[in-house]
């Protein structure tokens, strides 16, 4: 059994499956497990708020404890094969880059690199590939000159192939790059950042000029339900994640004054537990989508028509709430021939006579809960398939 892709879904799939006794073969291509949950943080700061980012962590912790599940990252697809009902994958990725055996471990690479991506850790060297500038197709290379063993190999590959009756596909969506929206000022305008890198500014891995006394304007929508820009459809997960942004900044700075533009709420019931947290906040809901965001003064500020006025008003921060579009490059996806739907994403069309299930994110953009919930169901579908041929 082949699960593509390590997040929320695929995670989730393959848990369920190794308590059904069944072996897995998990391939993200990432270097480690989660998806986009890696990179998000926890919304709770004083009582939970059902972000469910915890409960990915926790199912990452059961996937690589399980000696039924075999983890490969960093991993891409030369090839795929199907013959006798059973898929061959053949892939690619790269080797460790310091050869243990060879290392002398004298620490010269450490002190030979510019970004800190070499380090010693409990006496062995190690390589942070995202900090590698070498990898990232940057002239460097200092660790391999100054290695007195030549142990070092940034390039190197392996190839390996898995195999599996049946394939569960949780290769989950992207974000939309908000700088296709020029309207919105974004790596123009000075104070315009968006949703994900405030959950860097969450995490405390970025900074941002957010706090008390500051004003912040929210943009949903961005690159949903546009049909000259990303996807014409409803993202289904902005309100809810940029509630629970918004609600946390609240909590963490109490005098912020906090702006939101929308649409309407989707995916919220009227008496939903956020909207309710929100009408005891001083938190301004405006519903306008804004014309653009303009500098003025050094500060964003943006423009939006409210009745039969166009206003534009000025604050520190703006945060564009980005929606999810589908990967359409990816080349896993064509080479198993999976249709998609007119907004590209994935279309079951029968893809189980096939062996193929897909879960999450793939086919329609889904929060992180929904996409846990899936990866079980796809879980259950996959193991009478399996029972079916086993008939």
């Amino acid at each position: 059994m082949v699960v593509l892709g390590g997040g929320p879904s695929g995670l989730a799939c393959a848990a369920e499956l190794a308590e059904r006794e069944v072996s897995v073969v998990l391939l993200e291509k990432r270097e480690t497990l989660g998806g986009r949950v890696q990179d998000l943080s926890c919304k709770g700061f004083v009582h939970c708020r059902q972000c469910d980012v915890c409960r990915v962590h926790r199912l990452r912790s059961q996937v690589l404890s399980s000696e039924l599940i075999s983890v490969h990252t960093l991993v891409e697809l030369e090839q795929v094969e199907r013959n006798n009902g059973r898929y061959r994958f053949d892939l690619v990725r790269p080797k460790e880059a310091i050869d243990v055996g060879r290392c002398s471990r004298c620490g010269k690479c450490t002190e030979a690199c510019p970004t800190g991506a070499m380090t010693k850790v409990a006496g062995r060297i190690r390589l942070n590939r995202n900090a590698c500038r070498s990898i990232h197709g940057l002239e460097c290379e200092r660790c391999v000159s100054v290695c007195p063993t030549g142990s070092i190999d940034l390039f190197g590959e392996e190839h390996l192939s898995v195999n599996g009756s049946a394939v569960v596909v949780a290769t989950g969506s992207l974000e939309f790059p908000a700088s296709k929206d020029k309207r919105l000022g974004y790596g123009e305008v000075p104070g315009v950042i968006t949703s994900m890198e405030l959950e860097s500014f969450l995490e405390g891995r970025r900074d941002a000029d957010i706090g008390n006394g500051k004003e912040v304007a929210f943009i949903l929508c961005v690159g949903s339900r546009s049909s000259g820009m990303g996807t014409e459809k409803c993202s289904s997960v902005c309100c809810k994640y940029s509630l629970r942004q918004a609600l946390a900044l609240k909590e963490r700075f109490p005098k912020l004054s906090i702006t939101m533009f929308m649409m309407d709420w989707r995916g919220l019931s009227s008496d939903d537990e956020l909207l309710r947290e929100l009408a005891t906040t001083d938190v301004q809901v405006v519903r306008s989508r804004p014309a653009e965001v303009l500098a003025e003064g050094g500060r964003p500020s943006v423009r939006y028509a409210s009745g039969n006025d166009i206003i534009c008003q000025n604050f520190d921060s703006v945060i564009l709430s980005v929606g999810l579009v589908p990967d359409l490059e990816d080349d896993t996806l064509s080479q198993l021939a999976i249709p998609r739907d007119p907004w590209g994403d994935l279309q079951d069309d029968n893809c189980s006579d096939r062996g193929i299930f897909l879960a999450g994110s793939c086919r329609g953009s889904k929060d992180i809960g929904h996409c846990v919930a899936d990866g079980i169901l796809v879980a259950q579908q996959v193991m009478k398939h399996l029972e079916a041929d086993h008939e």
